[in-house]
């Protein structure tokens, strides 16, 4: 976390605790909403049903279309009420292990959704659905027919696209904070195919029958968007933000877990290719480790998760780094040192870049 010394870090225990109560706590809102809602919701579908049709046309036909309908209305407004404050409760959550770009990204799409989110309701509650009505009367009217329409079919169509909205929002947010903790990264997809699977399921099973036939659209629509959004978060200041650190066993057969920091900086020098290492070593990608203090944090954040025994850059040999990340590199009993590619004219070759990573990782046997 960016926040506090290292020794104010919690274990990871103590964050699913967290987690586990900002859950606790939506859920008991949920349900107050619920209770609350209870109490007025014919007088809601009422008044929303005569503010829809003054004239009348709306009628109730089925048996327990009724029932349905107030069924539907709760689940609805208990949700779009318990919307902010779950979001308010995890931004709080997450806000101790965001980077302030990180933050700043989170919280402009939480202010944004609590804009769009309730003005796209009204919109269809109250402006789509009158618009609707009166264009059937229109198109349907007969001579010395009066026109009647089924409320609960009005109902379910608000519904229905009101539900979507909730499942979208709420995917998008859980996509992204996944993808901001490093749950969704290269080989990590289970907790993205959970949420999809989740989300998708719910609108397939869940939207009402007058969604028949574009259910499954509807579902690839929605989760395609929230993929799309999601990915629209920071990158990671050291490249994945949490890369698996497999033991290796150096040449003297003593365990170790390593890492190779491949940072530019600034642009001085070079790159290279991850297929040149003869073994799968974890590569770090800062653009200036001495200069951007986010990537210190991160380096600190991922040193102390992963317990690394060495750390290896590529173009000095770590003297460089300001004093504080030196010591706290020692302090956590990690060699630091270097491959001094800013120091070897060679290194504008990439053969003898590549032949110098190759001799690095040689002296290394990943464990079965």
């Amino acid at each position: 976390m960016p926040n506090g010394t290292l020794a104010d870090r919690n274990p990871v225990a103590s964050h699913l605790e967290d987690l586990h109560s900002v859950i606790r706590r939506a859920a008991f809102v949920f349900l107050i909403a619920s209770a609350i809602t209870t109490i007025w919701i014919e007088t809601i579908l009422y008044d929303w049903a005569l503010s829809q049709s003054p004239s009348g046309a709306l009628s109730v036909y089925g048996p327990y279309d009724w029932i349905e309908m107030r069924f539907m209305a709760v689940i609805i407004i208990a949700s779009v009420f318990s919307l902010p404050f779950f979001s308010l409760d995890l931004r709080i959550f997450a806000n101790a292990g965001l980077l302030p770009n990180e933050r700043r990204w989170l919280d402009s799409y939480l202010i944004l959704n609590a804009i769009i989110v309730p003005v796209i309701l009204y919109w269809v509650w109250f402006s789509m659905i009158p618009n609707y009505i009166q264009a059937g009367i229109q198109f349907d009217s007969i001579n010395s027919v009066i026109p009647r329409y089924d409320a609960s079919e009005i109902f379910a169509l608000a519904s229905g696209i009101s539900w979507i909205l909730i499942l979208t929002f709420t995917s998008t947010l859980f996509l992204s904070l996944s993808r901001l903790f490093g749950l969704v990264e290269e080989g990590r997809s289970r907790f993205r195919n959970r949420v999809y699977g989740i989300v998708g399921g719910l609108l397939i099973l869940t939207l009402p029958e007058i969604f028949e036939g574009l259910r499954i659209m509807i579902a690839i629509s929605v989760l395609v968007t929230a993929e799309a959004i999601s990915r629209t978060v920071p990158e990671g200041p050291l490249g994945l933000r949490n890369p698996s650190f497999s033991p290796f066993t150096d040449k003297d057969g003593q365990i170790q877990r390593i890492a190779l920091v491949d940072c530019s900086c600034e642009g001085a020098c070079p790159s290279f290719n991850e297929n040149w290492l003869q073994q799968k070593i974890p590569i770090l990608r800062p653009s200036a480790l001495c200069l951007d203090e986010n990537e210190q944090i991160a380096l600190r954040e991922m040193m102390l998760r992963n317990s690394l025994n060495r750390l290896t850059i590529t173009g000095c040999n770590g003297y460089p780094l300001p004093v504080d990340i030196r010591s706290m590199i020692e302090s956590n009993q990690t060699q630091l040192d270097g491959l001094n590619w800013l120091d070897e004219a060679k290194s504008e070759s990439k053969i003898w870049r590549k032949q110098s990573l190759q001799y690095y990782s040689a002296e290394y046997r990943e464990l079965p």
